[in-house]
């Protein structure tokens, strides 16, 4: 709390408090009141929407609400559900995320605005198989799971790219192929199939060693790697790493795919997987996402001449 009245609006330079309406909530409170600010905050969001804004409104967490809404129901002496929960919990959770949407506004304006809403819920020891998170995951599309063992890592956003999904990607591949590139759904799958290949490897690794691992299999654990600290990794207070652009993101995903087709090629004619993993261009590559966007086609042509250059340096080598 001490640094959100800090953060500026990058479009407009001013405090993003000027920009933000908190609703507080806290467990002293009484429990009617823990109840109602849910709803207060939609209603107030809804109030902007109307005005032709796009709000987004970040509800933490829906599980202090549900545990409020189990108390009340308890007091009134209702039948009781899953865990004590109320048997309408599942309704309750549905008008409130069907609130979000877009809409045309009524008037003579025509205005179009939109609200966005996120739901944080923090269930008991992280067991997702309780009610509160499992009714909401039944009607949610998006679902991001927060990983502790990444937060412990330093990796932010500590989002697990194998745990988390989002069912509007057959949705949205049109729009990708229209406004980014034609090639980013292709991309972002290859991506996807490192990362869970990373997965299946790493438990090998844990019973027998990296030492049991194929050359091809380690370059597959050194792209990965690259795919996780490079793209995913992001530091929220860098001024240019705050936001990132999609087209910016394309060509970061092309690049470290350029670098593992390369490698892949370089190994197959007999390369050292050691030498592979340490050409000095791959440290320009970590550093690419902290270039400006107008730099960017211009510092990815140098990585990529800089890449061809270093191994072909290594084909002249008398054990290549």
């Amino acid at each position: 709390m001490n640094e959100f009245p800090e953060l500026k609006d990058p479009k407009t330079g001013f405090s993003l408090m000027e920009r933000t309406v908190l609703i507080a909530n806290t467990s002293d409170m009484p429990v009617a009141a823990r109840e109602a600010s849910i709803y207060t905050g939609i209603t107030i969001a809804e109030y902007f929407r109307d005005m032709g804004y796009s709000v987004a409104l970040m509800a933490d967490s829906t599980s202090r609400w549900a545990e409020a809404l189990r108390e009340m129901s308890g007091r009134l002496e209702e039948m009781p559900g899953e865990e004590g929960y109320p048997a309408y919990l599942g309704s309750r959770l549905a008008q409130f995320y069907e609130r979000a949407g877009r809409v045309v506004t009524i008037g003579s304006e025509g205005r179009e605005g939109a609200l966005s809403v996120i739901g944080a819920v923090s269930p008991p020891g992280g067991d997702i198989s309780e009610p509160v998170s499992q009714a909401t995951l039944r009607i949610v599309k998006v679902f991001w799971s927060l990983d502790s063992d990444l937060a412990y890592k330093r990796h932010f956003p500590a989002v697990n790219w194998l745990t988390s999904y989002s069912l509007y990607v057959d949705t949205m591949e049109k729009w990708f192929n229209e406004h980014v590139n034609a090639d980013w759904m292709n991309l972002r799958a290859r991506l996807m199939r490192l990362l869970q290949e990373e997965a299946e490897l790493n438990e090998i690794v844990q019973l027998v060693g990296m030492d049991a691992l194929s050359a091809p299999d380690r370059l597959k654990l050194e792209a990965s790697r690259s795919i996780r600290e490079d793209f995913l990794h992001q530091d929220a207070f860098h001024e240019v790493d705050t936001y990132t652009p999609l087209q910016k993101q394309y060509t970061m995903m092309q690049l470290v795919l350029d670098y593992y087709d390369k490698a892949v090629e370089a190994l197959g004619k007999g390369a050292s997987i050691d030498d592979l993993v340490k050409l000095p261009v791959r440290e320009r590559i970590g550093r690419f996402k902290y270039i400006q966007e107008q730099d960017m086609r211009a510092e990815y042509e140098a990585i990529l001449k800089a890449l061809s250059k270093q191994i072909e340096e290594l084909s002249q080598k008398e054990d290549f």
